[in-house]
């Protein structure tokens, strides 16, 4: 606010008075007087000294990350947490670096990831296995790792950086510095590589592979029948109870699936009959009658091993998926519930379900990741370009 006096208009009382900045710098030789300000910190490119913290040791504080966020992880993700920052530290010993903080560093990082793209990858063969690599590099030609393989085995190491610099351990993020071409990040590369997907040939030949009438049969084709009508994810279906199938609503309920959401689908006719009848004539044949056995678990798909009635394990359910396939006379190598989840929502889309709804189907949080999923086939797409030029009178109908 402004007052006017008798000698012109002046500033209020308690008002700071600025001085006006020059539109025109001073000319040569004349000096000006200006207050001296500090550089502004350098968001990019290496830290400053006053940055530079000293190193830490790696183990106390990975074992302190994974302990303080590790209870929201699933077994699958707590172990590949643990081998990939295993990997991570291994490296660096091996290189003769310090298992420190202070080799999370950007250019330290960058060795690490071409150091990571010229490993062989593991293929052919059942990973989990001791000697997995040597019998991998015997069954064919060598192969690196992919981009997108080498992104997954960073990420954990960019989740810790994050946390440690929030809890000022860590001066710099040095994943910070790729944000501005996120598409050529050195330290998370990533490449575009087609789904692994199915037709409604290979969806057929599962199913004819379940055909019979044994507690065994009963059960694979109650399994087959709740990933092709819902796109069920392999865990989600293997850890479903008996009380999470609702016949009087006719849904399905799938508990803390992908992202500790709850997602209830609809149960189409005939997984309801497929299920109804391995209840009533197969899943007692999973109970031995013995006194040393406990109560029924609840779990609706159990495990025929033998002993605890369990539920069936991620690797039993690919490998069943995958003998059911060949049996009824499917030619892909292998074939998991993501086959199947990628082949039911492009048929989904394909036969006219909005992105959108079939986003929400399949329990993401955004149509980004089921435009990946559901592919729209030329096929189909041709027909609705067909039927859409028809209807502009470019071509007869």
């Amino acid at each position: 606010m402004l007052a006017r006096t008798d000698s012109g208009v002046e500033p209020r009382p308690g008002l700071v008075h600025r001085p006006l900045r020059r539109k025109h710098p001073a000319p040569r030789g004349r000096a000006v007087s200006l207050p001296e300000t500090p550089p502004a910190p350098r968001v990019f490119g290496r830290p400053s000294v006053g940055d530079r913290l000293p190193g830490l040791p790696l183990r106390p504080l990975i074992a302190e990350y994974t302990a303080t966020f590790g209870s929201a992880w699933a077994p699958v993700t707590r172990r590949k947490h643990h081998d990939d920052f295993a990997r991570f530290t291994d490296w660096l010993e091996t290189h003769g670096l310090p298992a420190t903080t202070a080799s999370l560093d950007f250019l330290m990082l960058v060795d690490y990831v071409s150091d990571l793209r010229s490993r062989p990858k593991v293929s052919g063969v059942w990973r989990g296995a001791p000697d997995a690599l040597a019998r991998s590099l015997l069954s064919g030609p060598v192969q690196t790792l992919s981009a997108n393989s080498v992104n997954a085995y960073m990420r954990p190491l960019r989740s810790l950086a994050i946390w440690l610099v929030d809890e000022g351990l860590l001066g710099v993020n040095p994943f910070r510095r790729s944000r501005r071409r996120a598409a050529l990040n050195p330290l998370l590369p990533s490449e575009e590589t087609p789904t692994k997907s199915a037709t409604l040939d290979d969806l057929h030949a599962l199913e004819r592979g379940c055909l019979g009438e044994g507690p065994l049969d009963l059960r694979d084709k109650a399994i087959v029948s709740i990933l092709v009508t819902t796109a069920a994810r392999n865990s989600s279906v293997r850890l479903l109870r008996v009380g999470d199938v609702d016949f009087e609503r006719a849904v399905i309920r799938f508990r803390r699936a992908k992202g500790g959401k709850t997602l209830e689908l609809a149960l189409q006719p005939g997984t309801r009959t497929a299920i109804l009848t391995y209840l009533e004539w197969g899943r007692a044949a999973f109970r031995p009658a013995s006194p040393t056995v406990s109560d029924d678990p609840g779990w609706l798909f159990l495990s025929h091993a033998g002993g605890e009635p369990a539920p069936l394990t991620m690797n039993a359910t690919s490998l069943m998926l995958t003998r059911r396939y060949h049996a009824g006379g499917g030619s892909l190598r292998c074939f998991g519930s993501h086959r199947i989840r990628h082949a039911t929502a492009t048929l989904l889309v394909n036969n006219g379900m909005p992105l959108e709804e079939v986003s929400r189907y399949l329990g993401h949080s955004s149509t980004v990741p089921t435009r990946r999923y559901a592919l729209q086939t030329p096929e189909a797409l041709g027909e609705r370009a067909a039927s859409a030029l028809a209807r502009a009178g470019l071509v007869a109908s």
